[in-house]
């Protein structure tokens, strides 16, 4: 549909590891305590931040993860928590 409508642009998605490593240290902070299963409130009280601020972190983790909910970010930082590190040669 998407190509019917003139977009040629594709995009490969980063390695849960790469994309989780793209964030700032406060939103890799934000992300992980949303993995613990806090809410944005939870989070911003853990900080020492506002809850509007902890919802704006929120806003960034999940479009520079380029998920949709904070389900699938968790499940993204589970698998990057995961993944073996690379090893330079």
């Amino acid at each position: 549909m998407l190509r019917s409508l003139g977009d040629t642009e594709r995009r490969r998605a980063l390695a849960p590891s790469a994309a989780v490593g793209s964030l700032s240290p406060r939103e890799g902070e934000v992300l992980d305590l949303l993995r613990q299963g806090m809410t944005n409130a939870e989070i911003a009280e853990r900080l020492y931040i506002s809850a509007k601020t902890a919802e704006h972190h929120m806003s960034r983790v999940l479009t520079k993860l380029g998920v949709r909910s904070r389900a699938e970010a968790a499940a993204l930082a589970f698998t990057a928590s995961r993944e073996p590190l690379a090893v330079s040669k």
